[in-house]
């Protein structure tokens, strides 16, 4: 890590801190409601909470998976479909404009 990112990841930290004891209101807000499973084959996009290999599906990235039966299909980060445990992932709903947004980005 260079320098430059070092400081910037310093900065974060502390305004972090200052946030978490009330010190400071944070600069943005990210709002999201988290929403029941969706029905078999239906994409949606989900967040995922743990994953047993953290190169191939990383913790706390937003997905775009389909719920199924038998557990969650996600495209890992090698590109290859996979499934994963359905309580891996928490699924969620946003604001039309966001999900414009990140359809515009996927």
């Amino acid at each position: 890590m260079n320098t430059e990112r070092f400081e910037q990841l310093k900065g974060s930290v502390i305004e972090a801190g200052r946030i978490m004891r009330g010190e400071q209101k944070p600069s943005r807000e990210f709002r999201f409601e988290v929403v029941d499973s969706p029905g078999p084959s239906e994409e949606r996009w989900a967040i995922c909470m743990d994953s047993d290999d953290h190169q191939l599906i990383i913790p706390r990235k937003l997905y775009v998976v389909r719920f199924g039966e038998t557990g969650v299909w996600v495209r890992d980060e090698n590109g290859e479909m996979t499934v994963c445990d359905v309580d891996d992932f928490l699924p969620v709903e946003f604001e039309q404009e966001v999900r414009e947004r990140l359809a515009e980005a996927a």
